[in-house]
């Protein structure tokens, strides 16, 4: 692609800066059809939407502005706003200490290093290794996070989630029944606060709306909160369990056998509530596990999640079933080391066809546990999804918010750019399609010329854009792209297949089935079985047949 500075005059002799004129999404001359502007914005719309989800959650979207020079946040019932705040982490770390009062911070850091509260020796922490890791370039410093900024950032997150995300005129309340305890000197105390607000964010970003407890009912007995998923109703009783391990101090760790989920999970089902009941444990532990988790932390959590099964109450019943979540947030341990994140290991107690061990061996059954279940694999999907801190107020990828030049403008489909034509020559052209060849190396763009023609254009990516495109390849080019992951078994492939044939036409199905066996009996199945039935054949074949030709 040229490089044409979008700063400079347009080509077409307007007086405009390009990127104000021919720079930005072409207009009906170039698209098809009399809507195509009009389409080619709600599909821009579509992408942005989908890109701010991915880093924000399904909740409620950071709600931000830029007026006169200032940032401005709001937060609940209260509006926030600084001329010093660039990226959205700029605001966490100054919202904390607004939430926990800077008079605390103050008395906090006048006390030696090792006496000050465990967020206050955090947040020195991190400001100590970003002076020391974090790079500057346009005013804006960047680096690898560090578990330190990373506990740091996330708790501010947290609460900024809880207050949100709270009706605003209870917001303020929320807010305080998480602070008294977090600023406590008690560690049993900040600890299983601290990751009560964890469970907050995790359910808060996967899409729920929360009901807290009454925490002044002088009871021992609710639970934490009540999440219910907005599509569904379906509502869920969550409480909160942690390890209390004094986090980042040396010492020695506990055994992975002595992490007390089944003690902890027992202690969580005495809670009384009418609802069904999500129990997240935390097992605050150093240890980083990879895809094979024999012998870690991982392998023993499931084990004593199953073992605890057998476990009766005081009237010598059985707990009651629960969706059980443990997690570890091992950069609380590890607060020197950069790039640690979130690990967590979802099991049904006393739920037969949920988690790992669950069995299933017909394509029907899977789908009806997809069913079953589908609000937990929401949270999941989530927990795995949205574990990083947003960095800008309005989902823009980062790259292209804070380092998009004149040099390299962004690729997006439906913008004219200068490009080559055959003859070498500079011409405009609007991009049409786009992909990102990794093999070679580059982007290749199709581009429509204003006679009608169609060329092709090779574009090397900068460092920028190989970062942005790793980050966010279903948005890359400004538009969504269907995200395909590789199918892991069989069933996964049927349910791919699924998504293409769920619809289609009896009799076209049966086409298809020609030939087989019991053509008479898929016959008298209605559609929707016999799409099914169709699938699951067709993956068992295909995933077998493929496993049997890579021996």
């Amino acid at each position: 692609m040229a490089k044409f500075g979008r700063n400079k005059p347009c080509h077409c002799g307007s007086g405009k800066k390009y990127k104000h004129c021919h720079g930005q999404l072409a207009d009906n001359a170039f698209l098809p059809g009399v809507d195509g502007a009009f389409e080619a914005k709600l599909q821009e719309v579509e992408a942005e939407n989908a890109q701010r989800q991915k880093q924000q959650g399904l909740g409620k979207p950071i709600i931000s502005n830029e007026f006169q020079g200032q940032r401005i946040v709001a937060v609940g019932n209260r509006v926030y706003h600084s001329p010093n705040w660039k990226t959205f982490h700029d605001f966490l770390r100054e919202y904390i200490f607004m939430v926990l009062g800077r008079d605390w911070a103050e008395k906090q850091r006048k006390k030696p290093p090792i006496e000050r509260h465990q967020i206050v020796r955090w947040f020195d922490q991190a400001m100590g290794d970003a002076q020391k890791m974090a790079v500057e370039k346009d005013g804006l410093f960047s680096g690898p996070m560090t578990g330190a900024q990373r506990a740091f950032l996330n708790l501010a997150y947290n609460l900024y989630l809880i207050a949100h995300h709270s009706e605003p005129g209870k917001a303020e309340a929320i807010l305080q029944s998480f602070v008294h305890r977090l600023k406590s000197a008690r560690t049993d105390d900040f600890i299983g606060k601290l990751f009560e607000t964890y469970a907050s964010a995790a359910v808060l970003k996967a899409g729920f709306e929360i009901e807290y407890e009454n925490e002044k009912d002088g009871s021992d007995s609710h639970v934490e909160f009540i999440a219910t998923h907005p599509q569904t109703g379906r509502q869920f009783a969550v409480e909160v369990k942690a390890r209390n391990r004094t986090i980042g101090m040396d010492g020695p760790t506990d055994d992975a056998k002595r992490l007390r989920v089944g003690q902890k999970l027992a202690k969580a089902l005495r809670k009384r509530t009418d609802h069904e009941r999500i129990v997240f444990v935390e097992v605050n532990i150093p240890d980083v596990v990879g895809e094979d988790y024999s012998g870690t932390w991982v392998e023993s959590a499931l084990d004593q999640v199953k073992e605890a099964e057998d476990y009766l109450d005081s009237n010598g019943k059985h707990y009651p079933p629960a969706y059980v979540i443990v997690t570890n947030h091992a950069y609380h341990n590890n607060l020197e080391v950069a790039d640690i994140g979130l690990q967590a290991v979802a099991d049904g107690y006393r739920i037969a066809d949920f988690g790992p061990g669950a069995q299933v061996s017909r394509f029907k059954d899977y789908l009806e546990n997809l069913e079953r279940h589908k609000e937990i694999l929401v949270l999941l999907d989530s927990l795995k999804e949205h574990s990083h801190i947003p960095i800008t107020f309005d989902g823009e990828i980062p790259e292209f918010a804070f380092g998009e030049d004149d040099e390299h403008p962004r690729l997006r489909i439906g913008y004219e750019y200068m490009i080559p034509d055959e003859r070498g020559e500079l011409v405009p052209g609007v991009l049409e399609q786009a992909i990102v060849m990794e093999s070679w190396g580059k982007a290749q763009g199709v581009y429509r010329l204003k006679d009608g023609w169609r060329i092709m254009v090779s574009h090397e990516l900068t460092e920028r854009e190989w970062a942005a495109w790793r980050q966010h390849p279903e948005t890359f080019f400004g538009r969504l792209e269907e995200k395909r992951s590789e199918p892991q078994n069989w069933l996964e492939l049927a349910e791919f297949f699924y998504q293409s044939y769920k619809e289609t036409g009896k009799e076209r199905l049966l086409e298809f089935m020609t030939g087989a066996e019991d053509f008479d009996e898929l016959a008298r199945m209605p559609q929707d079985e016999l799409a099914i039935a169709y699938c699951e054949r067709t993956a068992w074949s295909a995933w077998h047949q493929t496993r049997k030709n890579a021996e």
